[in-house]
């Protein structure tokens, strides 16, 4: 007798436990290294491809939408710094800064980088909340907006654009119409010609304003209703001009005028190329812990609203964009504008719209516009301080009018009770409190309600009636032999939804005739350890009460997940049927045979369960 044979099993040494270890160890550094390459896998510079000279049809047809695009963004870039409550060169510098710098990272010419009205008035809260007085608040903006570009660069890195999809858009609905309603009461001091002092909510800035009316300065009140009368004419007789330029010059003038009956206005802060430097701002920890919140809301906004313009264009040219590398080349245009002086850049719908209108053929168009801006600024910056505050106040109120979108309110409110609430939470939230704490709010909300939906399905039982069609069962006597049932899980099979699993167990426990379960799992996705642990848990459970468990239809990845918990182990192979592609069926026929071959005969009843939802649907 060998050596071999007299030793004692128990210390025989197991062949098979370490070659599947080191698969296991191999899986898992081979999942963490693809996912680590993707993070990485960044265009970190796709604006290399403008040093390889373009075509010039390509440089005239940038270069005619760049100039369109400016003569846009001058008079918004001013208008949104007064949103903003900042001096006209910081919305001026963002607009010149993030047009130029942002294609050379993004590779996209769908996206206009600059200063938008909806970003705006985040930033006057979230300077608001940083607790300086306002005429030090000047001082924080570039820590702010450098803090914003380094949020929405993790998130590039992070691939975030995968939770952004997960954010309803009723959410962005119910923010802008309740930034729209901002807006529009925080520049009614401005147009009757007196100062609130440091209100940040709607609710303080409206009652604020209801007791400071007596204050009206009726020669800011005068100018303030020519000019609106002066843009509704425009609009009306004049729709294809630019209609912000010429009211604010026809302001202009009238400013002229009314200093000459004596009649005197206030005007905008004008600026000097003395204004401008590096990273001129106060920078601390103390700040940095009061701009935290509000920076990752305004990086959040900007990415939703950026990302949103960008994919609607690109769908329109039959192209599609890569939301991480926008947010990516966000980030970096944010920095860039915090060094230079500027406030937030985020994508801007109408300039974005304008510059694919306008004929712009790559990214090369928001480069000449961000040049173009800096010309004006440079040449004609300084007749900024000839613009009545009021006037401009007037032009403002009228953007923050065009933001309330009555059709995307009705849907928002109309189509389901989860885009109801969202959209109340969302608005009402940003009404009531900060408004950076209602994005948060209504974001939490959206989630709570999708995961409700996802979590909760209802399991209905299945049979076949008399005339041989699927019907739910009704109350009737059990038959007396022992029953297979098929459980179909479908949807999204993850931590929120594993009650499913606690429901069926509740259905196996009123009926002691069943005898196996079948799992189908061909259209589960998304498993993670909690649903691998339910499905070991339900294993263990039918084991003690003499049942089985079965398991049908898994695909690749839910293979993988089940495997690597150990669960295909601890069910058996034997009970473990993979999906078969090319004939869908023969893995649940399969696990029937099991079953047949597991009860002994094949007079079993079969019962199936399907979700509730699902059949919801269906009807």
């Amino acid at each position: 007798m060998t050596d071999s044979a007299n030793q004692n099993p128990s210390q025989l040494p197991d062949s098979t436990e370490p070659p599947r270890r080191k698969r296991r160890w191999g899986r898992i550094l081979r999942y963490w290294s693809r996912g680590l390459v993707r993070a990485i896998t960044l265009d970190w510079f796709p604006g290399r491809r403008f040093l390889r000279k373009p075509p010039k049809a390509t440089l005239a047809a940038d270069a005619k939408a760049g100039v369109n695009v400016a003569l846009l963004a001058f008079p918004q870039s001013i208008a949104y710094s007064l949103i903003a409550g900042l001096p006209p060169q910081f919305g001026l510098m963002s607009s010149a800064i993030g047009s130029a710098t942002g294609p050379f990272f993004s590779g996209s010419r769908f996206i206009v980088l600059g200063p938008t009205n909806a970003t705006a008035i985040l930033m006057l809260t979230g300077l608001a909340a940083t607790g300086l007085p306002p005429d030090q608040r000047m001082a924080a903006v570039p820590l702010f907006v450098l803090m914003v570009g380094f949020f929405m660069l993790i998130g590039a890195l992070l691939r975030a654009s995968l939770l952004v999809n997960y954010i309803s858009r009723t959410v962005v609905t119910g923010y802008i119409t309740a930034a729209a309603a901002l807006i529009f009461v925080n520049q009614i001091q401005n147009a009757l010609g007196f100062d609130i002092g440091d209100a940040s909510t709607f609710l303080g800035i409206v009652t604020s304003t209801v007791k400071s009316v007596g204050q009206t300065h009726y020669p800011e009140l005068g100018i303030a209703a020519a000019t609106l009368v002066a843009n509704w004419a425009i609009l009306r007789w004049l729709p294809k001009l630019p209609n912000v330029v010429i009211t604010l010059l026809v302001a202009v003038g009238l400013g002229f005028g009314f200093e000459y009956m004596g009649w005197h206005l206030a005007y905008l802060s004008g600026f000097s190329l003395g204004d401008l430097g590096f990273l001129r701002g106060k920078f601390d920890f103390d700040l940095i812990g009061a701009l935290a919140g509000p920076a990752l809301a305004l990086a959040f906004v900007s990415v939703l609203e950026g990302t949103s313009i960008g994919k609607t264009l690109a769908s329109k040219s039959g192209r599609r964009i890569d939301v991480n590398q926008e947010m990516y080349a966000m980030g970096l245009s944010n920095a860039a504008s915090a060094v230079f002086g500027g406030m937030n850049s985020s994508g801007s719908l109408t300039r974005s719209v304008l510059s694919d209108s306008s004929g712009a053929r790559s990214p090369l168009a928001s480069v000449f516009a961000g040049l173009f801006v800096l010309v004006l600024m440079f040449t004609v910056g300084r007749g900024i301080q000839y613009i009545p505050t009021a006037a401009l106040a007037v032009v403002v109120m009228g953007i923050a009018m065009s933001l309330f979108n009555r059709h995307n309110i009705m849907m928002a409110l109309r189509t389901t009770r989860s885009d109801t609430i969202v959209f109340l939470v969302t608005c009402g939230s940003a009404l009531l409190l900060q408004i950076d704490l209602a994005i948060y709010l209504g974001a939490f909300t959206s989630i709570i309600l999708f995961l409700r939906k996802a979590g909760s399905p209802e399991l209905v039982e299945y049979n076949f009636n008399d005339e041989g069609h699927l019907a739910e069962l009704a109350p009737r006597t059990r038959r007396s032999v022992p029953g297979i049932s098929i459980m179909h899980a479908e949807g999204d099979l993850f931590f929120g939804s594993t009650d499913i699993f606690d429901q069926q167990i509740r259905q196996i426990i009123r009926d002691p005739s069943l005898k196996v379960i079948i799992l189908r799992l061909k259209n589960a996705r998304n498993l993670d350890a909690t649903a691998a642990a339910a499905i070991s848990e339900l294993h263990g459970f039918l084991q003690k009460s003499g049942r089985h468990l079965v398991i049908s239809g898994a695909g690749r990845e839910v293979t993988r997940v089940l495997d690597n918990a150990g669960t295909i182990e601890l069910v058996g192979k034997e009970n473990f049927f993979r999906e078969i592609l090319s004939n869908p069926t023969l893995s649940t026929r399969d696990a029937l045979m099991r079953a047949t071959e597991i009860l002994g005969r094949r007079d079993a009843e079969v019962r199936i369960f399907v979700d509730q939802n699902k059949k919801n649907d269906e009807e």
